[in-house]
């Protein structure tokens, strides 16, 4: 499976409270960074890790708002790369205040861009439970989107640089 990168770090073996304890600076009053932008009962209540590149590059992944919803529902409950997010539909209907048919649209719509993969499962006295939803699709495309982003943020990196040496900036023909 593909491995989900954040800088160094890999979401694979990821320890998130670890991390988090590592990384939070605390303040005077004691309160980690986390806890201090949102309070404490707030962030008692659990929160998810987001990557920028979802939240920025929506519109050119081609996700509408309900898609990202859907999507930022599914990683509330994708606790470990190698168990994927389980939640019914109804949940996640309850959750957006939206039709359960209208999730399961949405849900075909996310997984025919090929942002989740779904698996049904069946349980063993019969009837059908709630979907696995894997994401390596929607890893696989933010991390597309994040190595075009870095390659064009360094390209005008080099052309700001240049821009400040005084030295030409290449045009194409035709400018």
């Amino acid at each position: 499976t593909k491995q989900w990168k954040i800088k160094h770090l890999s979401w694979k073996k990821f320890d998130f409270h670890r991390y988090i304890k590592k990384q939070t600076k605390t303040n005077d009053n004691g309160l980690k960074s986390l806890e201090n932008k949102w309070g404490k009962n707030v962030i008692a209540q659990g929160w998810t890790g987001v990557p920028n590149t979802l939240i920025e590059r929506q519109q050119a992944l081609g996700l509408s708002s309900l898609d990202v919803n859907i999507l930022l529902i599914l990683l509330k409950y994708w606790w470990d790369a190698d168990s994927p997010p389980y939640p019914s539909k109804r949940v996640i209907g309850e959750m957006v205040g939206k039709e359960e048919s209208t999730i399961r649209r949405c849900m075909a719509g996310l997984e025919r861009k090929g942002f989740i993969q779904r698996t049904a499962n069946y349980l063993s006295l019969g009837g059908q439970s709630s979907n696995t939803y894997k994401l390596d699709g929607l890893v696989l495309r933010l991390e597309q989107e994040a190595k075009a982003l870095a390659e064009l943020k360094e390209t005008r990196k080099e052309e700001d640089a240049r821009m400040r040496r005084g030295t030409p900036i290449p045009t194409t023909k035709g400018e």
